[in-house]
């Protein structure tokens, strides 16, 4: 029988990302939808990636669209997070990897990075915490301490 130190403790490891953002009545949805679409490395792009788009309403009665895209299969999500950190500067990653405490919520074992919407339209990855957003939600697996996801993040690059 195996003793309690020889159990091996299994790796922390990204399962789904979902990327999400809203895109109002004044918004022209198909630029909106570019710019989650920028996150996309050419590989996915390919593929037929659908963003699910929910009409809700406004505080004003104003129409709002969410739209949405999950991506559930360990290979897919595996490159986008590659591709995101390749697409990030050395600022960024530093930017997420700071306010790691703020972003990463260990109960849930998500991380969260937002990024400027009207930037990523112009090809640029920047973090971004205003309200006019593209929210990235990393979920994650076998998150026992936060240090290990740290690491995790920090292995592939999305932070420093």
């Amino acid at each position: 029988m195996a003793s309690s130190r020889q159990v091996k403790r299994r790796k922390v490891e990204a399962s789904q990302v979902e990327i999400s953002t809203f895109c109002h009545a004044t918004e022209d949805c198909s630029r909106v939808e570019e710019s989650i679409r920028t996150l996309l490395p050419s590989e996915l792009q390919s593929q037929s990636l659908k963003i699910i788009e929910d009409e809700k309403e406004g505080y004003y009665g104003n129409p709002i669209r969410i739209l949405t895209l999950k991506i559930t299969s360990k290979q897919q999500v595996e490159i986008l997070l590659n591709y995101l950190a390749s697409k990030m500067s050395s600022t960024e990653k530093s930017i997420l990897g700071a306010t790691f405490d703020l972003r990463y919520d260990s109960k849930t074992g998500r991380f969260i990075a937002r990024f400027s919407k009207q930037d990523l339209y112009l090809g640029s990855v920047k973090v971004s915490d205003i309200d006019d957003v593209v929210k990235v939600t990393v979920y994650l697996k076998n998150t026992k301490k936060s240090e290990d996801v740290f690491e995790y993040l920090k292995n592939i690059g999305l932070i420093y």
